[in-house]
């Protein structure tokens, strides 16, 4: 599957809007309309949103107004969170709740739909026949799941299969030390996991790994991590700090490469309200980092 999404992926869960609609909204106009159109600039053709970030509207006013037109724009966002529901997501609301995404963005279509977490006590097949729907009602050009374990995955692919639909996948991953304990419940941390990872490789499912610099930050995750003193997290943050100072670039550059370069059907997402991260974050891109210190920077096999 050739994807349009561009590498890296804008993030904008800070961009609040409210209403949370393209027509008309109250909004931090000036500050997200810098980040957006600089990303533009520089080929970040994708913006990731969600129902539960209120950014929806935002996003929708600024690529509604743009000269380019929406066909220039890829939108991500997600639904079907329990959170927004209070009990057990329904083909109905999850309808619904599309709907809704789709008037809050002003467009007629979202390019990637995500369900944002994975409730297991749904059967597989039945998310995998809503997800079929969404793709046969023209609403959405791609769908897929977020927070997916590898075992539902592959169940869910199982049916996807009779459909010739190939899904889209969105974990936490990143060459970060990963905390103790889960996110949030249902959470998926694949960073360790490298039969997933191999499995997303081999498959080529395309993949939009979140948190892609750790968890509140790249300096804070570390600085957290080295205050545990942790003999495993002291030689991988040593490595990347080694890499960092051998290709002259910083400690962010070297995180995202790392993720990028993990295979060709990965994207990140890249949160950011500050022009000059993302000035930053955009060299990692054009950054050749070697095999051997990709494999360097890699956890080992899983023992999670």
């Amino acid at each position: 599957m050739k994807s349009e999404i561009s590498r890296i992926v804008l993030g904008t869960d800070w961009m609040i809007a409210v209403p949370n609609l393209a027509s008309w909204n109250v909004a931090p106009t000036k500050r997200a309309d810098a980040i957006l159109s600089r990303a533009l600039e520089m080929s970040i053709n994708s913006f990731d949103t969600a129902r539960m970030y209120w950014s929806e509207g935002v996003i929708g006013r600024f690529v509604r107004k743009h000269s380019l037109g929406r066909s220039a724009f890829r939108i991500i966002s997600k639904g079907g969170h329990p959170s927004l529901f209070g009990r057990t997501m329904t083909r109905k609301k999850l309808l619904r709740q599309l709907d809704n995404s789709l008037r809050a963005l002003g467009t007629e279509y979202i390019d990637v739909y995500l369900l944002h977490y994975d409730d297991p006590r749904i059967p597989a097949q039945a998310i995998a026949q809503w997800s079929v729907e969404l793709l046969r009602s023209g609403k959405v050009q791609n769908v897929g799941y977020s927070n997916v374990s590898l075992a539902r995955l592959k169940e869910l692919r199982a049916y996807l299969r009779e459909a010739n639909v190939v899904p889209w996948v969105s974990n936490e991953f990143n060459a970060i030390p990963g905390e103790d304990g889960a996110r949030w419940k249902g959470a998926q941390n694949i960073s360790r996991d490298e039969t997933y990872v191999d499995y997303l490789r081999e498959t080529g499912i395309p993949f939009l790994a979140y948190s892609p610099l750790g968890r509140g930050g790249l300096k804070n995750c570390m600085d957290r991590r080295m205050a545990e003193r942790k003999p495993e997290d002291e030689r991988r943050i040593s490595r990347l700090i080694s890499l960092s100072e051998k290709y002259g670039v910083s400690l962010p550059v070297i995180a995202l490469n790392y993720v990028l370069k993990t295979a060709p059907n990965f994207h990140a997402v890249v949160g950011t309200s500050k022009l000059d991260h993302l000035n930053e974050d955009m060299r990692a891109l054009t950054l050749q980092m070697s095999d051997d210190d990709r494999d360097y920077l890699a956890f080992p096999p899983c023992s999670c």
